[in-house]
C-alpha cells in the first residue's frame, strides 16, 4: 500500500496529477488555453468556424467554476480571458463580471440563459471532425474538459460544405479571414438571446433584422444621365494617354460597389434625383479620377510630398 500511494505522489507528498480534469479549478484553465491556442494555429478555412466556440466555452467554463465553488479560480479565469470578448460582447461581459458565488449564478439572468439552454453552433463536417480528433488526442491535457462542456452545453450541427450553400464555400470563408467582426449566423447562439440588440423586450424575435449597410445603388435613370454627361465631357476634353476616360472611371466605380449588403431603393422612399444630383455625381467622378495617388506606402519607393505643396500645385487643375 505504501508503494501504491507513493507512486502517485511527488517528493513533497503532493498528489501527481496526470489528467487535467483532476486538477480542480485549474482544469478549466488548461482546457480553455488548449483550445484557444489550437484555434490560432489551424488552417484559415477552419479557423473562422472554430473560433466561434471560444466565446460560449468562455462563458460555460467561467460559470461552471463559479457553480462548483472555485471563487479565486473563477475570478482569475475571467480576468485572464475577458479582454478578448469585451469588444463584441460588452453587455454579457458586464453582466457576468459580478459572479463569484453559486447563488449569484442562480439570480443572474444572463448566466441562466446560457446554463439553461444549449448553445447552437453550425460547423462543416471537416471542421467538426478536426475538432473531435484534436480533443481526443489531447484528452489528458484538457481535451476531456472541453469535450465535457461541448456535450453538456452545446448543440453542434454538422453540415456538408458542398451542400451548405455559398455562405460556407471556401471562397467566402477566405474572403472573410481578415475581418474580425464577422456576424454570427441567425440560427446560432442562445434562442431568444440577442446580445447587443437595442430591443430588450423578453418577447423580442429570436432572429434580428438584417441591417443593409452597403451604399445605396444609383437610380437607373440617373446612371444614364451621368454617363451621358461624362461622354460629353470626354468628347470635349479627351484625357491624355495613360489616363482613364471619365466614363471608364465611372464604370469601374460602379463595379466596385458591393451589392450583397446594399439596401434596395424600394425600401427607402427617396425622392427622384434632380439635375443637381447628376452634376454632383459627375464632379465626384472627375475628382476621383484626377486625385493624386501616392504609391508604395508599404515598402516601395514613393514620392515625398507635402500637403501644402500638393494643395498649391493642384489649384485650378494645373
Amino acid at each position: 500500500m505504501l508503494r501504491k500511494e507513493s507512486a502517485i505522489q511527488d517528493a513533497e507528498g503532493r498528489p501527481v496529477i496526470n489528467r487535467a480534469e483532476d486538477a480542480g479549478g485549474e482544469a478549466y484553465f488548461k482546457g480553455y488555453d488548449l483550445i484557444m491556442r489550437w484555434t490560432e494555429t489551424v488552417l484559415d478555412i477552419y479557423k473562422i468556424e472554430l473560433e466561434k466556440l471560444l466565446w460560449p466555452l468562455f462563458v460555460y467554463s467561467f460559470t461552471t467554476l463559479v457553480v462548483e465553488y472555485y471563487p479565486k479560480d473563477s475570478e482569475r479565469f475571467f480576468k485572464a480571458y475577458r479582454e478578448r470578448f469585451e469588444k463584441d460582447c460588452p453587455d454579457d461581459i458586464r453582466d457576468l463580471s459580478n459572479l463569484s458565488l453559486p447563488e449569484h449564478v442562480e439570480r443572474n439572468q444572463t448566466a441562466q440563459l446560457y446554463r439553461n439552454n444549449k448553445y447552437r453552433v453550425t460547423l462543416t463536417t471537416s471542421a467538426y471532425s478536426l475538432l473531435i480528433q484534436f480533443l481526443e488526442s489531447k484528452d489528458a491535457e484538457g481535451g476531456s474538459v472541453i469535450n465535457s462542456l461541448l456535450t453538456r452545453h452545446f448543440q453542434i450541427n454538422s453540415v456538408d460544405r458542398t451542400a451548405a450553400g455559398e455562405d460556407r464555400s471556401l471562397a467566402r470563408i477566405l474572403s472573410r479571414r481578415d475581418h474580425d467582426n464577422d456576424a454570427p449566423a441567425e440560427d446560432e447562439g442562445i434562442p431568444g438571446h440577442n446580445p447587443g440588440s437595442a430591443n430588450t423586450d423578453k418577447n423580442a424575435p429570436p432572429v434580428l433584422t438584417k441591417l443593409a449597410l452597403g451604399p445605396l445603388p444609383m437610380e437607373p435613370e440617373m446612371m444614364e444621365d451621368v454617363k451621358a454627361e461624362l461622354e460629353e465631357r470626354d468628347a470635349a476634353n479627351p484625357p491624355p494617354s495613360g489616363r482613364l476616360t471619365l466614363v471608364e472611371e465611372f464604370e469601374q466605380r460602379i463595379k466596385k460597389e458591393p451589392t450583397d449588403d446594399a439596401p434596395t431603393r424600394d425600401a427607402i422612399p427617396f425622392p427622384p434625383s434632380l439635375a443637381r444630383d447628376v452634376a454632383m455625381e459627375v464632379q465626384r467622378i472627375k475628382e476621383n479620377r484626377d486625385r493624386f495617388k501616392v504609391e508604395g506606402r508599404t515598402g516601395g519607393v514613393g514620392p515625398g510630398l507635402s500637403v501644402t505643396m500638393f494643395t498649391l500645385h493642384n489649384t485650378f487643375d494645373r
